[in-house]
């Protein structure tokens, strides 16, 4: 009864409701009050719950739709869209400058209060575009080709220490030589998964060839990725 005309915003609320991705309480109580009990009893027990509002200013931390801006690619807008749709993607032309695009990139990583173990999936040992991330409980999945076991070894000690060094001492390095097991360059973090066709650090204003994709899974990616999980290993 409160979103008026607004077409759009009444069709999210039914494809939420369809998909049971809406809490509805029909007492004939203050809106707001309502609206910020079922954040505040909630926020805590899951990984990813937003408070969505029209207008109103709250004392919880909420998402307004009238501020959601394409242009700009804040926090509203990404939200939305994955909302309605589960997944978004920006191209290398949807951004400016390079800052720009390190910036949407620690967005995506702001969007749930608290970020669970991360899961890094990357054939290379970069790091650029995650050294804000240091300190945190990161999985990394790394390729290393066949070689001889010793020289395996080394190359696993090398990588190990560098992305430590730049990613905090909970890192935990673990690799392939199954070039078939591991081509993808993902990101899975809460239920996000950040994808990208190109490898991170050639996300760059100067690449015209490069996407970057984000979805919102039900664990069911993240349970079929963990499958492969079990043939990565730790060399040292």
């Amino acid at each position: 009864m409160n979103f008026g005309e607004n077409e759009i915003l009444q069709s999210l609320i039914v494809e939420l409701s369809d998909t049971n991705r809406i809490s509805v309480n029909a007492k004939d109580n203050n809106c707001d009050d309502i609206y910020e009990k079922l954040y505040v009893d909630n926020v805590e027990e899951i990984d990813c719950l937003f408070a969505i509002s029209l207008d109103s200013e709250h004392t919880i931390d909420h998402f307004k739709y009238s501020r959601k801006s394409k242009q700009t690619k804040n926090k509203e807008y990404i939200l939305y869209e994955l909302l309605k749709k589960c997944n978004i993607t920006f191209y290398h032309y949807d951004f400016k400058s390079n800052t720009e695009i390190q910036n949407f990139i620690k967005l995506i990583f702001n969007l749930p209060k608290k970020l669970s173990q991360i899961l890094i999936y990357n054939r290379y040992s970069e790091y650029n575009y995650f050294q804000f991330l240091k300190g945190k409980s990161i999985q990394y999945f790394n390729l290393i080709p066949k070689n001889k076991t010793s020289q395996r070894k080394l190359e696993y000690i090398r990588i190990n220490s560098d992305l430590k060094t730049n990613l905090g001492r909970n890192l935990v390095l673990k690799t392939t030589d199954d070039l078939k097991l591991l081509h993808e360059r993902q990101v899975f973090f809460n239920y996000f998964i950040l994808h990208t066709d190109q490898a991170f650090d050639n996300l760059l204003i100067t690449e015209l060839n490069w996407k970057i994709q984000v979805n919102i899974d039900r664990k069911q990616c993240l349970n079929e990725w963990s499958k492969k999980n079990r043939q990565f290993v730790n060399l040292n």
